[in-house]
């Protein structure tokens, strides 16, 4: 008698969980290397960072620092000069010894301890080229800014040195030679020279002797 077709007919089977189970492992093996191979690639491509601290706000020189005009920024470990974020509170309630802009990288020379400023005078920040001559001044030293125009010109301001940053590698952007952030006291009526030639990056330092009142108020006259 013919067995019927139904039982001739070959039954197909399902791979235990015994025997798939192995491929799952080695398909979780894969996954994980390849997640460690592309956080180390990713770790090399940026390197080491570190937190700083930002302006979040503009604050105005001689105004007391609050940790509302603060944040933080990823940067560069090796920066150098930054606050660290972890010395933020150290910063809160100090004085700007300079106009402090929105975006700007908190430098220790940008922040004072003393009270404010004269009624007459302002305070700014310049990068300048770093130079044994820079690294050398001292704070209280007068100094002739020599300054760009912007009609081709130049101009001689008279200031006195605040203070000397540190040393940073390459400019703010990481790119660059090695620049220094010296905080200067200028007469109020220089404040427009001197911050154009600040944003045109024309404003070259020299070291001069003592200069009277008289002398400084005559400065900006052309």
């Amino acid at each position: 008698m013919a067995r019927s077709s139904a039982s001739s007919t070959s039954v197909s089977r399902l791979p235990s969980t015994r025997e798939s189970r192995p491929a799952l492992i080695g398909l979780a093996v894969i996954l994980i290397v390849g997640g460690a191979l592309a956080s180390a690639f990713l770790a090399i491509q940026s390197g080491d960072r570190a937190s700083f601290v930002q302006v979040s706000r503009e604050v105005a020189q001689g105004a007391t620092i609050s940790d509302d005009d603060l944040t933080t920024v990823s940067l560069p470990e090796g920066f150098e000069g930054g606050v660290p974020s972890s010395d933020r509170d150290s910063i809160v309630g100090k004085t700007a010894a300079a106009r402090l802009v929105d975006g700007t990288v908190v430098m220790r020379t940008m922040i004072s301890d003393e009270p404010g400023v004269a009624a007459d005078q302002t305070r700014l920040v310049i990068n300048v080229d770093s130079s044994p001559f820079i690294r050398g001044l001292q704070s209280g030293d007068q100094l002739a800014l020599d300054v760009g125009s912007t009609e081709g010109g130049r101009r001689t301001v008279y200031a006195e040195l605040v203070s000397v940053g540190e040393q940073q590698s390459g400019s703010i952007g990481g790119a660059g030679d090695d620049q220094v952030s010296i905080v200067v006291a200028i007469d109020l009526t220089c404040l427009s020279t001197v911050s154009q030639g600040i944003e045109d990056s024309s404003v070259t330092p020299a070291l001069i002797g003592n200069v009277d009142e008289s002398t400084l108020q005559k400065t900006c006259e052309g």
